[in-house]
């Protein structure tokens, strides 16, 4: 394999060649170059910036790790490129030797999300910095033009309401070049399909892309150097009916000739492509993104994201010695569009009552937190609501545990985000202890009663019975004198009503 295809800043050159992703390289001569853009950025009208990944090619020429393909286009060419691509694969298993500890950290912190059933490609992207991102193709303000579905009132979906080529992220920077028809920086993550325009199932083409393209205002035979969030890169402008151009784009990932040889999908190859972690608008600076998108491709903004640091667009004249004649110009400004996907869900605790025993009337409080922001917070009593949910943490809410029956219980909190996420907190158990109510009855009438009726009568109720005696002129010996409490008095159950009992005169 051709290291030298390769820009030699290039951070992730090892990974590449180690997870044998295809790469597609061109250098192409602006005088002979035939591709029409079908798609344009807002901010280049004139035509000179390209989202497409299949292009039409008179003298120039494609390389995917480093054999040159045919002119007639990626899909022609991948049946002659895959009798070849087991020996590239060969080939690039030696290249595991040049990966770095920190470069194979950073890719494997890169997440490449399920594969959607209803679109083919995968839900999401997670990079290193742990920004998320979704297909941009449902907004068509603050995503990229030309690259969003037919019918926005339908969900996305493959073949029939979805666009030929989309963004994950893309970040575009333009240089004030006098001369220059087109000066542009293109990094991103893009999507397509092998026989673009057309939208076919298992025909997904996924890669990350990092253009360069400057349109005179060069001087031919000349050095410079590019310096771009992802890499610098040398190279000689060369002259095209008398016009000094640079025109370079790298696009690694799961392009067109390993889908048309079943090695893509997975999507995983696309981890180790350049324009990683994403470029997002710089939140220290106003005004802020957009909720829910890392930029606005209409607004110019300065940007984070660079592995390097150098969050910047430059370009230098070098002089045969290597060292700088001038800088041409250089930019922080980017346009920049991607959609936010959330892929984190909340985390939430109860805090308050901790696993023991309770009584009473006991506040129940929740906390949550979330990368992005907790929508409701709801708490349980053994599987069922208990009071409302709250829009933010923490959420307290009174429990009269008299309602409850003594013993075990469980509590929970459940949180939700904006992106629907649910997260669950571990139960909290404690056990309801309260003392039995009593019970009243009314005090029967046994006055006059013979003892042993009166205190069965009382006995019927739940009472007790307590005899005293005492002589009486009226009362029959061995009947109720008196009683305490009288009769049709309320008592709890199982007190003692006190009879006097005569025992005659």
């Amino acid at each position: 394999m051709n290291l030298r295809r390769l820009n030699k800043n290039t951070p992730h050159a090892a990974p590449i060649l180690a997870a044998g992703a295809a790469i597609r390289k061109h250098q192409m001569i602006a005088g002979r170059h035939t591709h029409r853009d079908q798609h344009r950025t807002r901010a280049d009208a004139s035509g000179g910036s390209s989202i497409t990944p299949r292009e039409t090619r008179g003298g120039g020429f494609v390389v995917i790790d480093s054999f040159a393909l045919s002119n007639r286009g990626l899909l022609a060419s991948a049946k002659t490129q895959v009798r070849r691509f087991a020996a590239v694969l060969s080939a690039a298993a030696g290249a595991l030797l040049l990966i770095s500890t920190t470069v194979s950290a950073q890719v494997a912190s890169r997440v490449v999300g399920p594969t959607s059933p209803l679109t083919g490609f995968p839900v999401g992207l997670i990079d290193e910095n742990g920004v998320s991102l979704a297909p941009c193709v449902t907004d068509v303000l603050l995503c990229l033009a030309g690259t969003t579905v037919p019918n926005p009132a339908a969900p996305p979906s493959v073949p029939r309401n979805f666009p030929a080529e989309f963004f994950y992220s893309i970040a575009d920077a333009h240089l004030n070049v006098p001369g220059a028809k087109v000066a542009l920086l293109r990094v991103g993550i893009e999507g397509s399909f092998v026989n673009a325009p057309l939208v076919q199932a298992g025909q997904q083409t996924l890669f990350g892309r990092v253009r360069v393209r400057i349109l005179g205002g060069l001087t031919a035979g000349t050095t410079y150097r590019i310096t771009h969030p992802y890499g610098v890169l040398t190279t000689t402008a060369v002259s095209v009916a008398g016009v000094a151009v640079i025109n370079q784009t790298e696009d690694i990932g799961c392009v067109a000739a390993l889908v048309t040889a079943g090695v893509c999908p997975p999507f995983t190859p696309i981890v180790t492509s350049t324009p990683w972690p994403f470029l997002i608008w710089d939140p220290a600076v106003g005004p802020a993104a957009p909720a829910g998108f890392i930029g606005n491709p209409l607004i110019p903004h300065s940007v984070i994201g660079s592995p390097t640091g150098n969050n910047l667009f430059m370009v230098e004249e070098l002089n045969a010695a290597g060292g700088v004649v001038r800088v041409v110009d250089q930019t922080n400004q980017f346009l920049v569009a991607g959609k936010r996907i959330d892929f984190t869900p909340p985390t939430a605790a109860v805090t308050s009552p901790l696993a023991g025993t309770v009584s009473g009337i006991v506040p129940v409080t929740a906390t949550a937190t979330d990368n992005v922001g907790v929508t409701s917070l709801q708490i349980q009593l053994d599987g069922v609501n208990l009071g409302a949910a709250g829009a933010a943490s923490p959420v307290t809410v009174s429990w009269n545990t008299a309602f409850s029956a003594n013993g075990l219980h469980r509590l929970r909190a459940i949180a939700r985000d904006l992106a629907g996420n649910i997260g669950t907190s571990a139960d909290v158990l404690v056990t309801v202890s309260n003392a039995v109510p009593p019970v009243f009855v009314t005090v029967p009438n046994v006055v006059g009663r013979p003892q042993l009726d009166a205190q069965s009568r009382l006995a019927a109720v739940g009472l007790l019975s307590a005899i005293n005696t005492a002589h009486s002129a009226t009362v029959q010996a061995g009947r109720v004198i008196s009683q305490s409490p009288v009769g049709g008095a309320r008592a709890a159950k199982g007190s003692t009503v006190t009879l006097l009992v005569s025992v005659g005169p």
